[in-house]
């Protein structure tokens, strides 16, 4: 059985800051095995907004989005059954 990961809203912040190393963990499980749900992406998109660097912000998220398959909430609760 493949192992699935759904990222969750601090590890992307903290992946996003470069305070925490997703590579090793992204190589192990594979890229096509690591997800974020449209929750965090939410979550994220508020915070870009309430950062004082938002046009930077945004782009970092903008191509953080780029690397990961966006899950439906539903989705994402069942992708870990």
């Amino acid at each position: 059985m493949v192992k699935k990961c759904l990222l969750d809203t601090n590890i992307c912040i903290y992946f996003l800051k470069g305070q925490f190393d997703l590579d090793e963990k992204i190589e192990t499980v594979g890229i096509e095995n690591c997800f974020v749900s449209e929750i965090t992406i939410a979550e994220l998109k508020y915070s870009v907004e309430k950062s004082l660097q938002k046009e930077k912000n945004r782009f970092t998220l903008g191509k953080f989005q780029e690397k990961f398959t966006i899950l439906p909430i539903f989705t994402a609760l069942d992708i870990l059954q």
